[in-house]
């Protein structure tokens, strides 16, 4: 330890200063210093300080920077008691301890990483001692999303001989966070939880809300709640999902993964595996599209593996999102598209008289998004008597569609109508029905998700066609 001033008042009580503290681990030089303290205050009456235990009255730090040391790679931490005889040689405890501007930086064990900084604005400690665990306060600014941090709980007893095995709990309050910190995002959330063990293996529970979470794609709100669990890299940041529920509108995400801190380029790469539970289609809708009410609802289920990696771009832009979803018992909100799906699928059957105004359909696809656009393999729709398999793309900002494929009926096309019309279409019915269907016509969308245009597509190769 090295300290470049020294000032002491004995009466009539005992005032101490020191200024320019540094104290490293185990005299380590290729590191930075353990603990560094620009300027230390303590205050001592000569009746506690004289009997075992030694009391200081207070404490106060100005400019505390503290550096956790990397950790050799190994297995999981457990938990170490501190030497007993470092407690039993400096049997000193000190009734408060304030700290404001102080800082922490953990060193990661891994070459190249860079290390992470927590901002403290404000610590406060108790009984502070080598040999027990001290009750503190501690109140932080999170950068990204930007919110204060409000926590209580114990700190210690203190390791030497690895700090980062130091053991912590605590609850905290997340409050006010602005979603719009993070890009493509908004909203502002409130957060509770708890957190303990080592500093480099820290068990978190909590909760989130927020009220008006909105997407950049999305022209609504809704309102989001997390439960989740995780384990938390104290020295790095690097965190492991153990479960997240989302909840919104009328469903839930059940999501596991990781977030895990990179170096080129700079950031946190985020990996999760998510499934539904109870999800309704027109709940997805709102989120994604933001059109109220959603074009159609029904039971939604969905498998998909999410992946943002780190970058500058917007999180919409970076955002890689793989996998399938099907929805079942689909019915569209608007009562005209309604009585027309139910007409199609009477006509499809071969029945167009039936006056049927209502008609359950199913829709399942396969999806692959990247760059903030959604390629659709396949995309399936059916009703009773037809079915629709298309292709093609979906562009989450400007709603842009690009879709190919084939209309397939199990009435010939002649007998989709009645009358004179129905008469006419017989001569042409064996020019559409193949591929095991009465009727097969190729068939496009284009335009945009407020202005879609329908046609046929008989310039085009169709890939369903030999499906």
């Amino acid at each position: 330890m090295t300290i470049d001033t020294f000032d002491i008042t004995l009466f009539p009580r005992i005032k101490v200063e020191i200024g320019g503290v540094s104290m490293r681990h185990f005299g380590r030089t290729d590191i930075a210093p353990l603990i560094q303290i620009d300027k230390l205050t303590a205050h001592a009456n000569w009746g506690t300080l004289l009997r075992a235990p030694r009391h200081v009255s207070s404490v106060y730090i100005q400019g505390l920077h503290m550096h956790t040391p990397p950790r050799e790679p190994g297995e999981h931490p457990k938990h170490v008691w501190p030497n007993q005889d470092l407690a039993s040689k400096y049997q000193v405890l000190v009734d408060v301890l304030h700290a404001d501007g102080a800082s922490l930086e953990t060193t990661p064990s891994k070459p190249g990483k860079q290390p992470h900084f927590f901002d403290i604005h404000h610590l406060a400690m108790q009984n502070l001692s080598l040999d027990r665990a001290s009750p503190f306060h501690a109140e932080l600014t999170n950068p990204v999303p930007k919110g204060e941090i409000d926590c209580a709980g114990e700190f210690g007893p203190w390791v030497p001989e690895d700090p980062a095995l130091t053991p912590v709990k605590a609850n905290y309050t997340f409050a006010n966070a602005d979603m719009g910190t993070i890009k493509a995002l908004s909203g502002i959330m409130n957060s509770k939880g708890n957190f303990g063990g080592p500093l480099d293996y820290l068990d978190v529970a909590g909760w989130t809300d927020i009220p008006k979470f909105q997407i950049r794609s999305s022209k609504m709100s809704v309102p989001l709640h997390t439960d989740y669990k995780a384990v938390v890299d104290g020295t790095n940041g690097d965190t492991i999902l153990k479960e997240v529920d989302a909840k919104f509108l009328h469903s839930m995400i059940i999501a596991t993964g990781e977030v895990i801190r990179e170096e080129d380029p700079h950031g946190h790469r985020i990996l999760v595996k998510a499934v539904s539970k109870g999800a309704r289609i027109e709940d997805m809708l709102q989120l994604a599209v933001g059109k109220d009410p959603p074009i159609m609802n029904g039971p939604l289920t969905l498998n998909t593996t999410l992946e943002i990696p780190p970058g500058p771009q917007d999180y919409l832009d970076r955002m890689k999102l793989k996998g399938d979803f099907s929805v079942d018992a689909l019915h569209f909100s608007n009562p005209d598209i309604e009585k027309k799906v139910a007409s199609f699928s009477n006509r499809a059957q071969g029945h167009p008289q039936s006056d049927s105004e209502s008609t359950p359909a199913t829709l399942n696809g396969t999806f692959n998004m990247d760059n903030g656009s959604i390629q659709f393999s396949s995309l399936h729709f059916e009703v009773i008597g037809a079915s629709v398999e298309l292709a093609g793309t979906y562009g989450m900002d400007d709603g842009a569609l690009d879709f190919h494929g084939a209309l397939k009926m199990d009435a010939k096309l002649s007998q989709t109508m009645t009358g004179v019309k129905s008469f006419f279409l017989k001569a042409v019915d064996p020019f559409f029905a193949k591929n095991g269907a009465g009727t097969y016509v190729p068939i496009k969308i284009t335009g945009t998700k407020d202005h879609p245009t329908y046609g046929l597509d008989f310039h085009r190769k169709d890939k369903t066609e030999n499906n």
